[in-house]
């Protein structure tokens, strides 16, 4: 796909190429390490059965990524590998014209696609699952990108990263890609991606990822990387550890991040923990599954800015294989009020599922709701049409407006259970068409309204195909208003390309849907080597300006078109 998308430039690309810089070499040492570090996660994961496999998020990219390595290694430990900064520069250089043609004000492109081709025609190009941060005029986002890893795999010194960042200082309006988040001097370091951002203030935004790591003696660790800026996103720390577990008996994964309006050095970050250690010789005094399997949905908080961090405080957890878990958000409220929301699967994997919501305070025991219940899982319950993951669609806001709806939970979901047709051929023999659906509490949690409103304005056709519509993102402005955005199929009679659309609503009322202004396009799954072939990417977050000096919305998505791969705009609206 790469070489049709660059044809127009190919003559000038392969003259700059001829003059490249002295070829690279990659570490034989960085390049064990890693090896050995992703063999160990792979093992982990492996001893899951196939469906909790499926759950996993980054660390099923990471898995992926192991077995790509075993088959480039004799390419990677000699000579020819082209460095980064001479092959960007003839990129640049050859593309200026057709990049041009694709800028424009709204959507705004987020990473620079002219860099793409820089490593392989066949990995190295995508950009996804991205999550925004707004405070005043200086805007982040942080996406997957796993270019960032060819990067730090050819030309690092130190660990890899999955992730990549962008940063704008006109609220949106131009962004500068500024390449991989630093992954830190630390060979056994692995940041694995699942982006999440945050800020306090114009100068203070953080970054929350996926870590895979090792203790002195190489045993591994598995857990969440935690980075800062305090420049308003130009430049970033090296990650320190949030949470870190035993990687022998743990997968962390799914992370959300949030700040306490009430206290802005006070962060919080959940996570799902797949963890076996139940099964250890000797039994741990302290396992919470004796000689059993378990996944909980924890959170960690740090009262100083990210500076150290507190024990997991355990919001929900199962024990065995008949149920399970995943995909946590977490927001506080303005009165410093911890609220999580999570999918709970009954008999997992074809069963229907339940949204949770569970609220506390610093150090106190969380108490738990069921917000949702029958949730119909959209596709064949993993897979959309075009055959890439969708399972975990839904977002969290709250209220911090300091209006008359302060302090208002919103939860927003895709839910397929108004359209499910047979399908012969898919994993549960049925296919569900989802819609967009949102529930309201304006009692911390412990009461939802009567009904789930739809928020997209199609409906469903009674006969035939429907339309997907999917990962939803949702932010609360400074006005109360409430916007939503996702991914969605009406446009197509046979559910087949993708458009973007977004709805607000003011004061609580009906929702406005309105298109974002790109063209369609089909799946791009199956088509970077470094990736597993059914991902696509599993949320794009939305956001508001956290300061509240200013209404309106901002949130970076994956788009692809005829001109460039996978990549990454932002869209910003009032």
């Amino acid at each position: 796909m790469r070489p049709r998308l660059f044809l127009p430039v190919l003559v000038g690309l392969s003259v700059a190429m001829m003059s490249l810089a002295a070829p690279a070499q990659v570490d034989s040492v960085r390049f064990n390490a890693l090896k050995t570090r992703l063999q160990q996660l792979a093992d982990t994961y492996h001893k899951m059965p196939v469906p909790y496999q499926r759950l996993m998020s980054g660390n099923s990219n990471a898995v992926f990524i192991s077995s790509a390595l075993n088959r480039i290694q004799p390419q990677m430990l000699k000579k020819g590998a082209a460095t980064r900064p001479a092959l960007a520069q003839a990129i640049r250089a050859a593309t200026a014209a057709a990049t041009a043609a694709a800028a424009g004000t709204n959507p705004t492109k987020v990473n620079d696609p002219s860099t793409d081709l820089n490593f392989s025609a066949f990995a190295g190009f995508t950009q996804s699952e991205t999550s925004t941060g707004l405070c005043g005029s200086n805007a982040v986002v942080g996406f997957n990108d796993s270019g960032s890893f060819a990067d730090t795999l050819i030309n690092g010194t130190g660990g890899f990263s999955f992730s990549g960042v962008a940063v704008s200082h006109n609220r949106g309006g131009t962004f500068q890609d500024l390449g991989p988040v630093p992954p830190g001097p630390n060979v056994a370091d692995f940041i694995i991606g699942d982006p999440v951002i945050a800020c306090t203030d114009p100068s203070t935004f953080y970054y929350s990822q996926l870590l895979a790591s090792a203790d002195a003696g190489g045993n591994p660790l598995t857990g969440l990387a935690f980075s800062s800026s305090t420049d308003g996103g130009n430049t970033w720390s090296d990650p320190s550890p949030s949470i870190l577990k035993d990687g022998f008996a743990h997968s962390i994964d799914k992370d959300w991040m949030a700040i306490d309006p009430s206290n802005r050095r006070r962060v919080y970050v959940s996570y799902t923990d797949f963890d076996d250690s139940g099964f250890n010789v000797p039994v741990p005094p302290d396992a919470a599954c004796p000689n059993d399997f378990r996944i909980g949905v924890e959170v960690v908080s740090s009262h100083d800015g990210g500076r150290h961090w507190g024990k997991p405080v355990v919001v929900d957890q199962i024990c065995g294989f008949a149920d399970a878990l995943q995909a946590s958000h977490v927001v506080v409220d303005s009165k410093g009020m911890v609220h999580v929301a999570w999918v709970y699967f009954n008999n997992f994997p074809f069963g229907p599922r339940e949204l949770r919501v569970s609220g506390f305070r610093s150090g106190n025991k969380p108490s738990a709701y069921v917000v949702a219940d029958g949730i119909v899982g959209g596709g064949d319950t993993y897979y959309l049409q075009g055959e890439f993951r969708d399972f975990l669609g839904l977002d969290f806001a709250v209220d911090t407006s300091g209006t008359a709806t302060d302090g208002t939970l919103y939860l927003t979901w895709d839910d397929g259970r108004d359209k499910v047709i047979p399908d012969l051929f898919g994993l549960s023999g049925t296919y569900a068409f989802d819609d967009i659906l949102a529930r309201a509490s304006v009692d911390g949690g412990a009461s939802w309204g009567l009904a789930p409103v739809k928020v997209n304005s199609d409906n469903q056709p009674r006969v035939g195909y429907g339309h997907d519509h999917y990962q939803p993102g949702v932010a609360v402005d400074s006005r109360g208003n409430v916007a939503i955005c996702w991914y969605d199929r009406r446009a197509d009679s046979q559910n087949f390309t993708i458009s973007r659309y977004c709805a607000e609503s003011a004061g609580g009322g009906p929702f406005n849907n309105f298109k974002v202004n790109i063209s369609p396009y089909g799946p791009n799954n199956g088509i970077d080597g470094l990736l597993n072939p059914v991902y696509m990417g599993d949320y794009d977050g939305l956001t508001t300006d956290f300061t509240r000096s200013s209404p309106g919305f901002i949130g970076a998505f994956q788009v692809q078109n005829s001109n460039a791969n996978p990549d990454v705009r932002a869209y910003s609206f009032q």
